[in-house]
């Protein structure tokens, strides 16, 4: 069954930690459980910010491979990557949505606030992600619970949960709402991690 497709500008609140950081990545799902169908598209662009005051921009994209497969592209600023997501379920078709992705691409955490333990040249660099994405669109209304956590070499980890809501305004139209938090530690030392609350708000659109 084919389903319209989406361009989404996003909106976001996530992350910052005033004199305690000098910068910050916010980590947005975006997109839904249910994967696009073949050749539908989604562009979103907007901005990022946190709990505690910094603002990111978003920059958004995906498009259907297949109808159980879809490419994305997203950067916010202080992270960027390409992620693959395979549709396991769509709930179009089934009691639930279901997506898992893995990608890769760049990276920021909080190593200015973890302590004197760790280096603070390591706060960035070369990360892969994976994914999980459930979810269920009611009518008008789909809601997703996503989880998507980015591995650097470097050796640190970002882990970002989100629960997102989307009211769809017609077919290729609606208004979107996010919240969560990330977790920021190094790999080696989970006990140093640090989570921010972070929410995301915008609307999409599609083709």
């Amino acid at each position: 069954m084919s389903r319209p497709g989406r361009v989404a500008v996003v909106v976001a609140a996530g992350c910052a930690l005033g004199a305690v950081a000098a910068g910050c990545g916010t980590y947005s799902a975006v997109r839904p459980a249910d994967t696009l169908r073949a050749g539908r598209v989604e562009l979103a662009a907007g901005l990022a910010a946190s709990q505690l005051g910094e603002a990111n921009t978003v920059l958004h994209g995906a498009i259907g491979v297949t109808d159980r497969v879809e490419v994305l592209g997203q950067n916010e600023v202080w992270n960027s990557f390409v992620e693959g997501r395979v549709g396991l379920l769509h709930s179009d078709q089934d009691p639930l949505g279901l997506a898992l992705g893995v990608g890769a691409g760049y990276a920021v955490t909080l190593v200015s606030a973890l302590g004197e333990e760790v280096q603070d040249g390591g706060d960035s660099g070369a990360a892969v992600t994976v994914s999980a994405s459930v979810g269920k669109r009611w009518g008008q209304v789909e809601l997703t619970l996503a989880h998507r956590t980015f591995f650097m070499t470097a050796g640190f980890f970002a882990a970002s949960t989100r629960i997102g809501v989307r009211a769809h305004i017609g077919d290729n139209f609606g208004l979107l709402l996010e919240g969560g938090a990330t977790i920021h530690a190094p790999t080696s030392s989970p006990s140093l991690a640090i989570g921010i609350g972070e929410a995301t708000t915008g609307v999409f659109v599609g083709f």
